[in-house]
């Protein structure tokens, strides 16, 4: 499997593990929040509970005081305090309705509170008809503290066993709790190892590609200057080779003019000898021009230049700026072979008659600008040439892996009214040669 492919896969497999991690957190969350609200009714059961011996214990305090002082005030009001107690009552049994237990003790409960409220209406009674003695509510009495102490008796084990079961509802929760916890912090963990073993994974690739592309991009630059080392020495050949050749034989074809004046024949081998000693120093020129190493480049695009709009028929506005210190050679080469690979596609491709050629120095750099007034780039070309430069062919390609070897950048616009190429290149200066002071003679 690819580097690529291995990411990939480790990406796939956090995202599946975060997927099936969050379902496990869901599904504790959901236990732990049925957990909460048993928690909670349990908490509701004792709050009704003590609400119920509040309000029983209320009810029957109104009761002794009703029949001590015979306040109709306090009659009304204890019968407020029974409606309560059985408003009490049945919440108690709504509550513990799911606990088979509870139920049981319920249903005591509902047995001695309503023997108890009867035992109130009894002592009431007699107090409204007139014979409440001590000796007539004292069994009245002595049974209703039997039944109180009994509903005592009934609520303390109901209490009992809902303090059971918060302590075991509690229990599950903080068991939910700490499984959150536990899936949380787990899939944090595990996912954070597999999303850094990802970027570690992305980064390798990343740099294999970068050291690949570096790799690429240094063959080519040894390329291209092995290409302008054999240009220099067949332009070399061409000139010391063919040329002086071509130069030799139409010495001789003087000489036989000399001895057949007037000859047709000879007059057109000669002219065709002039024709070929020409193109050969026009080839040679092109492939590597002698002025780019002896006058610098300046002198060289003059030349080009003139004769590019001789050989083209393209008027070419050039404009240049002059200086006295000559870049350096690689800096030369690149502008001159730029400037070269350009014009020649403004003749081949744009059918424009005019062009301009700028030369300038801005800050820290050189740029060249060539610019045609022809018919343009296709727009899907253009952005293929400006995203990795290989639509354009070798040339284009070749010529923004020249400028971008020695730190610039090459960019390319067109539109309908032409095409403009601008190479940016560090404006490195030639090293001026330390003159040697020379001994003074007495």
């Amino acid at each position: 499997m690819s580097s690529t492919g291995k990411a990939n896969a480790v990406l796939a497999a956090a995202v599946v593990f975060l997927l099936l991690s969050s379902c496990a957190a869901y599904l504790a969350f959901q236990r732990f929040q049925t957990s909460e609200l048993w928690v909670l009714h349990s908490l509701d059961v004792q709050h009704a509970l003590d609400h119920f011996s509040s309000t029983a214990g209320r009810a029957g305090r109104l009761r002794s005081e009703y029949v001590e002082s015979g306040d109709p005030l306090l009659l009304s009001r204890q019968g407020e305090a029974a409606a309560e107690v059985r408003s009490a009552l049945s919440t108690i049994q709504r509550l513990t309705a799911d606990n088979i237990a509870q139920q049981a003790n319920c249903v005591k409960l509902a047995q001695l509170t309503e023997h108890r409220l009867d035992l109130m209406d009894q002592a009431l009674e007699l107090k409204r008809s007139g014979k409440s003695t001590a000796d007539s509510q004292a069994p009245v009495n002595h049974a209703m503290m039997a039944d109180a102490d009994a509903t005592e008796t009934v609520i303390n084990a109901m209490e009992d066993e809902e303090q059971r079961l918060l302590t075991e509802r509690r229990a599950r929760e903080d068991s939910a709790f700490s499984v959150i916890a536990a899936v949380l912090l787990t899939s944090l963990f595990l996912g954070l190892v597999l999303f850094l073993i990802h970027h570690q994974m992305i980064t390798d690739h990343v740099r294999e590609r970068v050291r690949a592309e570096n790799a690429q991009r240094n063959l080519s630059a040894r390329l291209l200057n092995l290409q302008d080392e054999e240009r220099r020495k067949f332009a070399r050949e061409l000139h010391d080779s063919v040329g002086q050749q071509l130069a030799a034989i139409k010495m001789a074809i003087s000489m036989i003019e000399r001895h057949a004046p007037g000859n047709p024949i000879v007059a057109d081998c000669l002219r065709l000898v002039d024709d070929a000693i020409g193109e050969t120093r026009t080839i040679s020129h092109l492939l590597h021009p002698p002025l780019l190493d002896e006058a610098g480049l300046n002198s060289a695009i003059r030349w080009f230049v003139e004769g590019f709009a001789r050989r083209s028929g393209i008027q070419v506005d050039l404009h240049i700026e002059d200086r006295t210190p000559r870049y350096e050679d690689s800096v030369e080469l690149v502008l001159f072979r730029a400037l070269q690979e350009s014009l020649t596609n403004v003749h081949r491709h744009s059918g424009a008659t005019q062009a301009d050629v700028r030369l300038t120095t801005a800050g820290s750099h050189v740029i060249l600008n060539v610019r045609d007034r022809g018919r343009g780039i296709p727009h899907a070309v253009l952005l293929s040439l400006q995203g990795d430069g290989t639509a354009g062919g070798v040339g284009l390609a070749g010529m923004t892996e020249r400028v971008r070897e020695i730190g610039g950048r090459l960019e390319i616009s067109s539109n309908g009214d032409g095409t403009e190429i601008v190479a940016q290149v560090p404006a490195r200066f030639r090293k001026q040669p330390e003159l040697e002071t020379l001994p003074s003679t007495a």
